[in-house]
């Protein structure tokens, strides 16, 4: 079986709470692309390698593979695009960065979350991504963000990024009709109480 149908196995299994078989699956793929010498490919196997084990709780796991998955991009950056298979297009750092981020939050480190966030901003202007041109996904990361900020405790942070977000979205009406800010509304409704929470979810509402 191929690496890329093994992949798309692991996502499978991921999505149906299956960490370990994910886990499995992933490392059978790993050990097939590192004969091809497909750095890209092997990067994106190990961060959805380390997704699994950041799922299934296992964090020395996690980060060994997320560790790696940043090392074989490195790699990656060396060669052509035109050398990797199309599959892996959409494989760059600030992608990893946004994997990391979400295994610190499974993982229950709010904070190192956000340093990937972060982090995010610059990987993509230093590779020439224009998120702008791709505006739910930055809101959707933005929406993430703001989740991290909450569980930091930090309201003013939440309500920063989650203003972003609507814009990315095209503004509050826009907004509204979006799925995007479900969970993070549920998330700020518990701080209702706070005058600007309780602003930002009366004009989304």
């Amino acid at each position: 079986m191929a690496a890329n149908t093994l992949s798309f196995w692991a996502i499978l299994r991921y999505s149906n709470g299956d960490p370990t078989g994910a886990a499995d699956l992933a490392t059978d793929a790993l050990g097939r692309t590192r004969r091809t010498g497909l750095p890209c490919m092997e990067a994106m196997l190990h961060a959805r390698l380390s997704r699994a084990h950041a799922r299934a709780g296992d964090e020395r796991a996690c980060h060994r593979a997320q560790g790696a998955a940043f090392d074989a991009y490195d790699r990656a950056r060396d060669r052509s695009p035109d050398q990797d298979p199309p599959c892996v297009y959409w494989v760059d750092l600030g992608e990893l960065h946004s994997w990391a981020a979400s295994n610190a939050m499974n993982l229950n480190h709010p904070r190192k979350a956000l340093t990937h966030y972060e982090s995010i901003p610059a990987a993509h202007r230093s590779e020439g991504y224009d998120s702008q041109a791709y505006p739910r996904a930055a809101a959707l990361r933005l929406t993430r963000t703001a989740e991290a900020h909450i569980a930091v405790g930090d309201l003013d942070g939440a309500l920063e990024s989650a203003h972003q977000a609507v814009d990315h979205l095209g503004g509050v009406t826009s907004a509204r009709g979006t799925s995007t800010l479900t969970g993070l509304r549920t998330q700020l409704a518990a701080h209702r109480s706070v005058p600007a929470v309780s602003e930002f979810l009366d004009r989304t509402a």
